[in-house]
């Protein structure tokens, strides 16, 4: 209890502080949900944070991302709550995303436009990647919103990013799984809707689309 209270009280709390101070009872964890929890306790949400989290948990000999593999394949096999398991029972969406350097857009599965906004913080979009990253959480976000809508424990949700620029996948994935879905990850800029929509100049507010059109209902070509 002394460790975390002296996180708390630090002036400017780090992930490399956080991992110091609480190594010892790090090592005992054995779930990625357990570092997910603490890692959300100091709100080292942004991916920057979460991957200095990520990196200063590895100098200590604990490997998050291999043990988010492993995780990742008992899901397969294992009953009950598990997200994979739950998922695969549970209805299917498929958004398209698109991103400028100062907005984002998203499309739901046949075209229509659901959401098109400018970015809350434009000073953090520094590149083309950071920018297409955080359009693609915005439509983790809106995808999860439409799950919780409809009640599902679980859902799969198919992304077609109009850019990835090699972003790293584990991030979103990450994003993916606390907000209750198993992410597929496609990069396609042909024949993308939220890539012809990006550069208009009026915004389209997601509150004014009807949820329950994100998901799918047909059978989806490959």
């Amino acid at each position: 209890m002394k460790s975390h209270r002296s996180v708390a009280v630090g002036a400017t709390v780090t992930p490399e502080m956080v991992v110091r101070i609480r190594a010892r009872e790090l090592r005992t964890y054995t779930r990625t949900s357990q570092f997910d929890r603490v890692a959300a306790q100091h709100q080292f949400s942004d991916s920057a944070s979460f991957d200095r989290f990520v990196i200063a948990l590895l100098n200590l000999g604990i490997d998050y991302d291999g043990l988010c593999q492993a995780e990742a394949a008992q899901a397969v096999e294992l009953a009950g709550g598990k997200l994979a398991v739950l998922a695969a029972k549970g209805p299917r969406l498929r958004l398209f995303s698109a991103a400028t350097m100062v907005s984002f857009t998203i499309c739901r599965s046949d075209g229509r436009l659901v959401w098109h906004d400018v970015f809350k913080n434009p000073a953090a979009i520094g590149t083309g990647a950071i920018a297409a990253e955080a359009a693609a959480r915005q439509a983790i976000w809106l995808a999860a919103l439409a799950r919780e809508q409809a009640g599902e424990p679980a859902a799969t949700l198919r992304l077609v990013m109009a850019q990835s620029y090699e972003i790293t996948t584990r991030r979103l994935r990450h994003a993916a799984r606390t907000a209750g879905l198993v992410l597929e990850l496609t990069t396609s800029g042909r024949r993308n809707p939220a890539a012809e929509q990006r550069a208009r100049r009026d915004a389209v507010y997601w509150s004014a689309a009807d949820l329950r059109s994100l998901f799918d209902t047909d059978e989806e070509s490959a």
